[in-house]
């Protein structure tokens, strides 16, 4: 009885999962759980699930108009601004992770007429670590142009880098928890609360599929392993099954 009093006790302050743990730990210390007892801890171990089902929250996504906000507030006077403003906005165009973000080279990113190939060199879809290359739209006057075009004047007045994100005071490449934190960031300004460099793929994985891209190229395009790691960032939608307005 002093072991269910505790586990009620403790239900209170942890999760379903330490409240198992613990069962178990007594288990195997000691004798089984009378039938009462396990019954009383079995369902409360359910209880405590099924709540914290009900107030999970679903992973947040940024949209393509969440984006937009930074763009339009970018300050062409302001380098960070600028380049806080193109890190949101190519990533969101080619879904790329904090980590490839930072590990972009000039020599990555090429223009193919109305596309932008930009290359990943090491993506976790890439067993031969040959690279893989995601292609974006890319038209003359669209904000990916302005701002990109506008970086590339400032690197060309400044010292030269190899790599197309760095430090604006001394000029060496960005982290990955340097993009991450940037992009949040600029997130929280625009008034996005919550979300982070992985709601920026997320949101743009969903967006791809609901305008009618097929599992298979969105999971191309974002350079994805596999079926099941894709599918963690899908959401549910009338579009990505199939239905059109």
């Amino acid at each position: 009885m002093a072991f269910l009093l505790y586990l009620a006790q403790r239900s209170g302050t942890v999760q379903s999962g330490s409240i198992a743990k613990a069962v178990a730990a007594y288990q195997l210390a000691n004798t089984r759980l009378s039938e009462f007892a396990s019954t009383i801890a079995t369902d409360l171990i359910k209880s405590m699930k099924k709540k914290e089902i009900e107030f999970r929250t679903q992973p947040t996504q940024v949209s393509r108009e969440d984006v937009d906000k930074i763009v339009k507030t970018a300050n062409p006077n302001n380098p960070k601004s600028d380049r806080d403003a193109l890190i949101t906005l190519i990533s969101w165009c080619a879904l790329l992770r904090a980590s490839e973000a930072a590990e972009l080279k000039w020599s990555d990113i090429e223009r193919k007429g109305d596309l932008l190939e930009i290359r990943v060199r090491r993506a976790k879809n890439d067993q031969l670590a040959m690279g893989r290359s995601t292609f974006v739209e890319y038209k003359d006057g669209s904000d990916l142009d302005i701002l990109l075009s506008r970086w590339r004047v400032r690197f060309s007045e400044a010292e030269s880098t190899a790599y197309v994100f760095c430090n604006l005071n001394n000029r060496k490449q960005l982290t990955a928890t340097a993009i991450s934190k940037i992009t949040k960031e600029a997130l929280e300004k625009a008034g996005i609360n919550g979300a982070t460099h992985h709601s920026i793929r997320r949101g743009a994985a969903n967006q791809l599929r609901n305008e009618g891209r097929t599992f298979e190229e969105v999971k191309a395009m974002g350079r994805w392993r596999s079926d099941a790691g894709l599918d963690r960032y899908l959401a549910d939608s009338p579009e990505a099954q199939g239905h059109r307005k």
